[in-house]
């Protein structure tokens, strides 16, 4: 399967960009003042780092043969029955984060904005909307992407220079010291998945048209999409502090009360929301596809259509029974998905140590 790639240079970094703080910024940031509290900077800057190294490196080997799908070629390196194991675990794992941010979406839109809307109705309207754009193939998140960076990417980076005149905070010293060293590690552990699931690009390289430009398009975009998230973090405790950062389902939302642009705009929420949730359906619709293009590599189906409305309606109801309530969707996160993210995210680097073990034996053989 050979594919000349339509995704550009700008493109590729302006999904990253929204990707990497997007969801971080609105259901993250309580749970992470909570157990990391100032160390919480740190934390996220050092899982920035290493999450997307991790997927700089996968990115690197799937370059190695950049007119063909990892999901397509990955059996003649490390089997049929193990490849198809890993594309199967590695669709369910996108879908999974899919069907994580619907309820994520309703469990917060519904009772705000719909009340008395069913959930489920929301959730059908949203994902139809990502189906369609799967549908439409892999590229397209891509360009919604890039028509959205610019407004997006605009407000996130200016919003900070608003709050300058009330940034004269005796807490800013506790940014520049480490608190608890258990504490740092054990979140930063927890915060590489959510950059690990950057993975998702080594799985799409020949729809990609910048070459060796892309692994730099990559950690351009994920280190600015970091500095949104470090700067609504520091904002976020500078201003409310970490024990009611903590207490709060939503501080980042909070903290927009802070904010007021003259004497017209007087409460930002609706538009942080919209913007917000712009950016989520962006992350929703890349993972969406793309665990719809595994699946179909997965069952060697020669197009990957037929199956997009039958596994949105998957995650759809996946969604609905993934919980009971929020505080039961978040204790999960904060308990054990960072240990099965991980597992599923490195399960990719079974492609190049078989490769290199393989090359080894030959040369050994020669």
């Amino acid at each position: 399967m050979k594919q000349r790639g339509t995704v550009t240079g700008l493109q590729l970094g302006s999904l990253v960009f929204v990707f990497v703080f997007s969801t971080t910024i609105a259901f993250l940031l309580s749970s992470l003042a909570a157990h990391a509290s100032f160390d919480g900077g740190i934390c996220i800057w050092l899982a920035a780092v290493a999450g997307t190294a991790l997927a700089a490196a996968s990115l690197r080997f799937a370059m190695r043969r950049p007119a063909e799908f990892v999901g397509v070629y990955g059996a003649t390196i490390v089997g049929k029955a193990v490849h198809t194991a890993i594309l199967l675990l590695t669709a369910f794992f996108f879908l999974y984060l899919s069907a994580h941010i619907i309820r994520e979406f309703t469990d917060f839109f519904v009772p705000t904005y719909l009340r008395g809307t069913p959930p489920v109705a929301v959730s059908i309207l949203v994902m139809s909307a990502a189906a369609s754009i799967a549908q439409s193939g892999v590229a397209v998140a891509f360009r919604f992407a890039q028509g959205c960076f610019i407004l997006i990417g605009a407000l996130f980076l200016i919003k900070p220079l608003f709050f300058t005149p009330s940034l004269s905070s005796p807490m800013w010293h506790e940014f520049t010291r480490i608190h608890d060293w258990k504490s740092l590690w054990g979140q930063t552990f927890g915060l590489i998945p959510w950059y690990g699931e950057l993975i998702l690009l080594a799985y799409i390289v020949p729809q990609l048209k910048t070459g060796r430009q892309a692994r730099r398009a990559l950690w351009l975009g994920s280190m600015a999409g970091t500095y949104i998230l470090f700067a609504e973090f520091v904002l976020m405790m500078l201003f409310l502090g970490p024990k009611l950062s903590a207490t709060l389902v939503y501080p980042a939302l909070e903290l927009s009360g802070f904010l007021h642009l003259g004497d017209f705009v007087h409460n930002m929420d609706a538009i942080i929301v919209s913007i917000w949730f712009s950016g989520l359906f962006i992350k929703l619709s890349i993972l969406f596809a793309i665990g719809t293009l595994l699946t179909s590599q997965a069952l060697a189906l020669p197009n990957y259509k037929p199956i997009t409305f039958p596994l949105a309606a998957f995650v759809v109801a996946m969604s609905v029974v993934l919980a009971r309530n929020p505080v039961q969707l978040a204790d999960y996160f904060d308990s054990s998905w960072a240990t099965f993210a991980l597992l599923v995210e490195g399960m990719f680097f079974l492609y190049p140590l078989v490769s290199w073990l393989k090359g080894r034996r030959r040369k050994q053989g020669a």
